[in-house]
C-alpha cells in the first residue's frame, strides 16, 4: 500500500512540475543562469531536466517496476533537494520555478524537493 501511494503521489508531483516548468519554459531555462548554466548550455539542461521529470511521470502511471520508478524518483528527488540546499546555503535570491510559479527558495520549497526524494526512497524501500 504505502509503495502505490508513494508511486502515485510522485507521479502527480512530476506531472505538476513538467506542466508548470512547460507553461513558461523560457523563464525556466533562464532561472538556470543561478548555477552558472548559461547560453545552449542552459537550453540543454533545461530540456533534459523537464524531459527526465516526464519519463519518470509516465514510469510512474505504468507497469514498470517499483523499483525502477523509486531510482529515477530518488536521483530526481535528491537533484531538487541538492539545488534547493545551495541556494538556501548561499543565499541566492534566484525564483524557485518549481511548479511553475516564480518562488524564492525557501524551507518550503526544499522540502517540497525532499518529498520527492522520500517518495522515491520509499519506492526503492519497498521493492527490495
Amino acid at each position: 500500500m504505502i509503495a502505490m501511494v508513494a508511486r502515485y503521489a510522485l507521479g502527480v508531483v512530476l506531472v505538476l512540475a513538467v506542466l508548470g516548468k512547460a507553461r513558461d519554459f523560457t523563464a525556466f531555462r533562464s532561472s538556470l543562469v543561478t548555477f552558472g548554466i548559461r547560453g545552449r548550455m542552459a537550453e540543454v539542461g533545461a530540456f533534459t531536466v523537464v524531459t527526465v521529470e516526464a519519463l519518470a511521470a509516465l514510469a510512474a502511471f505504468s507497469p514498470v517496476a517499483d523499483v525502477v520508478v523509486g531510482v529515477m524518483g530518488t536521483c530526481l528527488g535528491a537533484s531538487f533537494t541538492a539545488a534547493q540546499t545551495y541556494l538556501l546555503v548561499v543565499g541566492e535570491e534566484a525564483p524557485c520555478l518549481c511548479f511553475g510559479t516564480r518562488e524564492r527558495a525557501s524551507i518550503r520549497t526544499w522540502a517540497r524537493a525532499a518529498l520527492v526524494l522520500l517518495a522515491g526512497l520509499a519506492l526503492w524501500g519497498a521493492a527490495a
